[in-house]
Order: structure tokens, then sequence, then C-alpha cells
């Protein structure tokens, strides 16, 4: 046997295990817990069977000599462990557990209110194969003690299922999304995120004090009015802009921009009327 050397350059280096590698079907955990094994093998598969199918539909035209197909889908991957001979005959012990707990995986838990069977993964050393379900169990007994099964040959059959995004993982998704929304609403100038309600009284207040503070740069109708308390200040929640408002509701002008920590104003922000040669600081 001659191997092609460019393919073979190309495969990923693995070691033999020092430490004995044990098999086991887990829970597939969507909570980021650490996975809980429910059939642990009592001998590790002596070989693993593995198939896939896609499903192509057949078109037959009127006359034609040969028929076309069309794609529809392409199935999970179907892992089949044969001929796993268990023998406890020698030992004294009753394989009746092993054969009860792997029928429970085929079962959905009325009891404790799961409605479908376990959604597993079958992990062998490095080797996983999941997320999976049992579809079938076959196992054949050839002797026994007392009645209790102590040979058996028992064969499994496992079925790919669409990955469960995990809790973590939709944690996740929903922190860079979020994240993503922030820095696109600071590019934009506005706060990370919508002002509160303490936040837009906090906006109202350091306006307020603005206006004040820079009195004699405002038009001689504003000073006026900021004399005479006779405005108010309406705070866009998602904008962070202080709006000041005049007699009969009029929008006088945009006092300053909250980002939910400090104000900006000045040229570019602040649009309150100046008077002839003020400047908004």
């Amino acid at each position: 046997m001659r191997f092609n050397q460019q393919a073979y350059a190309s495969l990923p280096t693995a070691s033999k295990q020092s430490a004995s590698v044990e098999a086991v079907l887990l829970e597939y955990d969507i909570s980021g817990n650490a996975p809980k094994p429910l059939w642990v093998f009592l001998v590790n598969p002596q070989s693993l069977r593995f198939s896939r199918e896609a499903k192509y539909t057949e078109i037959s035209p009127l006359a034609s000599q040969r028929s076309e197909i069309q794609y529809v889908s392409t199935n999970g991957q179907t892992l089949s462990i044969p001929d796993l001979i268990l023998q406890t005959w020698y030992c004294g012990k009753s394989l009746r557990p092993l054969i009860e707990g792997i029928n429970l995986l085929l079962e959905a838990d009325i009891k404790n209110k799961k409605y479908a069977p376990p959604i597993l993964k079958f992990q062998m050393g490095t080797r996983e194969f999941g997320p999976c379900v049992l579809t079938n169990v076959q196992w054949e007994e050839s002797a026994w003690l007392g009645g209790e099964p102590a040979s058996v040959k028992l064969g499994l059959e496992l079925k790919e299922v669409p990955k469960v995004v995990s809790r973590g993982e939709i944690e996740l998704q929903l922190t860079k999304g979020m994240e993503t929304a922030k820095t696109t609403r600071e590019k934009q100038g506005k706060p990370r995120l919508p002002l509160t309600d303490r936040q837009r009284a906090d906006a109202s207040a350091a306006a307020k004090k603005y206006l004040e503070t820079n009195i004699k740069q405002w038009a001689a109708d504003v000073q006026a009015a900021i004399r005479g308390s006779k405005f108010k200040l309406s705070t866009d929640a998602s904008s962070g802009a202080v709006t000041m408002i005049g007699v009969g509701g009029k929008t006088v002008g945009t006092v300053v921009v909250w980002d939910g920590f400090a104000a900006k104003s000045g040229l570019g922000v602040t649009t309150v009327p100046l008077v002839t040669g003020g400047k908004a600081p």
C-alpha cells in the first residue's frame, strides 16, 4: 500500500492514549453545566459504523432516456454500535441494570415532566458524536444466573439531531448584539442605552445650569425667558438631546446632549439662539 504523500501530510497528528478511555452516553446539556453520564459502557465498542444520506427526488421527463434528480435535503449522521459483548457470568453479576438503563434512554420521563427521550452525546476519548438520540436497542441474551442475564450481545443506533443552542451561547449572542447596538448608538452621538427617568432628570438639571451659567451668551428673548423661568426642558430618552421649549410650546433649540454621564454642548450640539457675537461654550 502506497500513501498519497500530499494527502498524508495534510492529516492531523493523533497520539495513542496512555490511560484507558471509557465510552459513555452523556446528557447533552444546554445550560452550560458539566455533562452528566446517563449510561456507561461496560466494554468499549469494537467498531463504530457511521452512515449519512442525501435525499433526492427523481423526476422522469416524458420520453427521456435518463431521469433527473432534484436535491431535497441531507440527513444527519447515524451511528451504529453493533455487537457489544457483555459478559458477567464468571463474575456472578447481573446485566439487568445495564439493559434497563439503556432502554430508559428510549423513553420519555413523564413523571419529571420530560415529554421526550433525552438528547445525548456519545463520547470515547476525544471521539464525540452528538447531539443525538437513541433510536434503536437490540440485545440477545445467551447465559443467565438464576434467570438474571449474564451474557448479552447488544446493539445500539444513534441518530444525529440539530444542535441545540445552549443558554450560555444565547446569552453570549445577546451580549454581543447589545454591545454592537451600544457601539452603534455611541457612534451616532447617542447614549449607549436609552436614558432612564433618573438620567433624563439629571440631563434637564445639567441643561438648566448650563443655560443659567452662560446666560449672557443667549439672545435677548432667551435671556428673558431664563430670568423669568418661562421655559421648559424636554429630554429625549433615545438621543439624549435636551430641548428648550418657550412660551406657547415653541421649540427654542437644543441645549445639550446627555450621554448618561455628562453633557455635550457647543458648536454642532447647542442650537439655542445666541446674542450677536455670542458663543455657546
